[in-house]
């Protein structure tokens, strides 16, 4: 009987440390704040709303291009030099698609790299430059290439019916091991921080389970909140808390993982 109290006197105490420690880990986090989160915000608005007219613009090219090729009607009356011709056009207009999409990437990376670059600089503290940025750049060309080559992926061999469970997965994954990854190679600056990531994120697994789900459940919160009230400018307004909502999360996010890695 001694016994068993005296191991659940030793749970209690764990798990008592556990929330301590979680609790100084947020406290820490918010000490951190400062008007800096003023120009994150700014360029995090700055990202997501050239991004996004990149993709639109690609996208309106896109479909005057489809709109502009001729596809004859009656194919077999080409004759087989005419069809030979369409062929080398239709070949010709698929990789003009494919080549500008990796244009369109690169591009969407090289944003990343600057603004996300200096959002997570400030967040964490450290000094912006050439090599930061350079070197950022070289770390997102093969990260964010691995994530849209898997969201690529899903999108052409997985059945239409699971694909959204599987890129729900690879959103999730994909928050979860690059907030860690950013914060390590703000310390590091070097192409090993992805190692390092994949090798915290996975064996450290159970200190990061509690704060993310708390994460989570704010963000299904918020959304729950805006669509109980609509209202004119409310997805302008949501837009925003989301952007300082992520700002926080960043100082938050940054303080736990340099805290776990020294656990």
């Amino acid at each position: 009987m001694e016994k068993i109290k005296k191991i659940a006197s030793i749970k209690r105490e764990k798990k008592s440390n556990f929330m301590e420690w979680n609790n100084n880990i947020l406290v820490s986090s918010i000490k951190k704040i400062n008007l800096n989160i003023v120009i994150i915000v700014i360029l995090d608005a700055v990202f997501y709303l050239l991004s996004g007219y990149l993709v639109v613009f690609w996208l309106r090219r896109v479909q005057e291009k489809m709109a502009a090729f001729n596809m004859p009607a009656n194919i077999l009356a080409l004759g087989p030099q005419g069809a030979q011709q369409l062929v080398s056009e239709v070949k010709a207009f698929y990789f003009l698609i494919i080549f500008s999409f990796i244009v369109l990437l690169l591009a969407i990376i090289f944003l990343a790299s600057i603004l996300k670059g200096i959002i997570w600089a400030k967040t964490t503290g450290t000094k912006i430059n050439f090599k930061l940025i350079s070197r950022f750049f070289g770390l997102n060309l093969i990260w964010m290439s691995f994530w849209f080559a898997l969201i690529l992926l899903i999108s052409l061999f997985v059945v239409p019916p699971s694909a959204p469970a599987f890129m729900a997965a690879t959103v999730i994954l994909g928050f979860y091991f690059t907030n860690t990854l950013y914060t390590i190679f703000m310390e590091k600056y070097n192409l090993k921080s992805i190692i390092s990531t994949v090798k915290l994120n996975i064996t450290k697994i159970h200190l990061f389970l509690l704060p993310y789900s708390i994460i989570s459940l704010l963000f299904y919160v918020l959304i729950k909140i805006n669509n109980l009230f609509k209202f004119r400018y409310s997805d302008i307004l949501f837009g925003l808390i989301l952007l300082v909502y992520a700002a926080v999360l960043r100082y938050y996010i940054s303080t736990l993982v340099s805290a776990i890695e020294k656990s």
